[in-house]
């Protein structure tokens, strides 16, 4: 259901979100540095890219991040923006992260959170761990960015970088976070620049199969 914050389909703050989000995965397309630009210059504040960035480590590991962060560095001429939701690493914060990560991982699978955590420690359970307390509760779940604009750049990164079932996952969590069906259509129109065209046509499928979410 869309919430009264959340971004309309044609919102150049999701648009932005979506191409920034492909961009720094996709090696193709425009110079990231020309779509960083354009992104401050349309819709997003500096902190709000840099944890589109953040993110990025998620999907696509330190180096894209790193890549992201020497970019916006040179846009801002050495001005990076504060980071003010830094969190130390440490006990308390540790504990704090996994209550805000299963709650945050709980809101975008539904019902599903607990056969997908079932059957994440059945792969791994050092990776059921990490899921909820480095991805959902460290990263996704910091308060410097609405998570329905961090659930589109994650749907961008998956098309981008062809992986249907975490794409599947993430279009349904979209859902869930307020983002409209017609803004996942929206999203995925907005990547078809950094995609290739077998990605995009592979996400298009996907996006056929999700419904509604009733949960």
């Amino acid at each position: 259901m869309k919430t009264p914050d959340s971004p309309a389909p044609r919102d150049p703050r999701a648009r932005q979100a979506v191409r920034v989000s492909a961009a720094l995965v996709s090696r193709r397309g425009p110079a990231l540095a020309a779509i960083f630009r354009e992104a401050l210059d349309a819709a997003l504040n500096p902190g709000e890219l840099a944890e589109l960035i953040l993110q990025s480590l998620l999907f696509d590991g330190y180096p894209c991040a790193l890549e992201g962060f020497l970019t916006l560095k040179e846009l801002l001429h050495d001005r990076l923006p504060a980071d003010a939701a830094f969190e130390a690493y440490d006990a308390a914060h540790v504990a704090q992260w996994r209550g805000r990560g299963e709650a945050l991982c709980r809101r975008i699978y539904g019902r599903n959170f607990e056969p997908l955590m079932d059957n994440v420690a059945a792969l791994s359970p050092t990776l059921k761990e990490w899921m909820l307390v480095e991805g959902y509760g460290r990263v996704l779940a910091r308060p410097s960015l609405d998570i329905a604009l961090r659930e589109l750049g994650i749907v961008a990164i998956l098309t981008v970088k062809e992986l249907p079932r975490q794409l599947h996952s993430h279009l349904r969590g979209a859902l869930r976070v307020g983002v409209p069906p017609e803004g996942l259509d929206a999203a995925l129109e907005w990547c078809a620049e950094f995609a290739t065209p077998e990605a995009l046509a592979r996400a298009r499928d996907v996006r056929s199969q999700v419904r509604p979410v009733a949960e």
